[in-house]
C-alpha cells in the first residue's frame, strides 16, 4: 500500500507544472495552454513563439529581439521532458540547426544532443499549431 501512494505522488509530482506564474499573451482574443520544460535543474515556463488557436494566429518577434525567452541549462544526454497543455497530433523539435520529430504525447521526451541554441517546440492538432521557445545551453 506504502508503494502505490509513493509512485502515485512521484507521478504526479512529475506532471506539476512550474511555480512561478505562466507567460501570457496579452491582448490576444486566444492563446494556446501554456508548456514547461523538465529538465535536472528543475521546470521551467517556455516563452510562446507562434501560434494559430482558435481564432487568433500570432507570429513572433525573433528570440534575439526578446527578453521573456529563458535560458535552459541541461547535460548533453540528460533526459528532458516538454508538459504541454494539450494532446498533438504530430509534434517537432527544433534546435539551433537541428530537426527532430517527437513522438506526439501531451509530455514528450528527448535526449539533449549538440551544441544548443535556439529550441523550439511545435504541436499540431486539428488545424491549430503553437510553438514555444527557449535558449538551450548543452553543456
Amino acid at each position: 500500500m506504502l508503494l502505490a501512494v509513493v509512485l502515485l505522488s512521484t507521478a504526479c509530482a512529475a506532471d506539476a507544472a512550474p511555480k512561478e506564474p505562466p507567460p501570457t499573451v496579452p491582448g490576444v482574443q486566444s492563446a494556446p495552454p501554456p508548456a514547461w520544460i523538465e529538465t535536472r535543474a528543475g521546470d521551467r515556463w517556455l516563452a510562446f513563439f507562434s501560434y494559430c488557436w482558435t481564432s487568433t494566429c500570432i507570429d513572433s518577434r525573433p528570440v534575439e529581439q526578446r527578453i521573456d525567452v529563458p535560458r535552459i541549462r541541461v547535460v548533453r544526454g540528460e533526459l528532458v521532458r516538454f508538459h504541454l497543455g494539450f494532446r498533438p497530433t504530430s509534434l517537432t523539435l527544433k534546435v539551433g540547426t537541428r530537426s527532430y520529430r517527437l513522438q506526439p504525447a501531451r509530455v514528450a521526451s528527448w535526449r539533449a544532443a549538440g551544441a544548443g541554441g535556439v529550441l523550439e517546440v511545435t504541436g499540431r492538432m486539428s488545424g491549430l499549431r503553437a510553438s514555444y521557445v527557449a535558449r538551450l545551453v548543452v553543456a
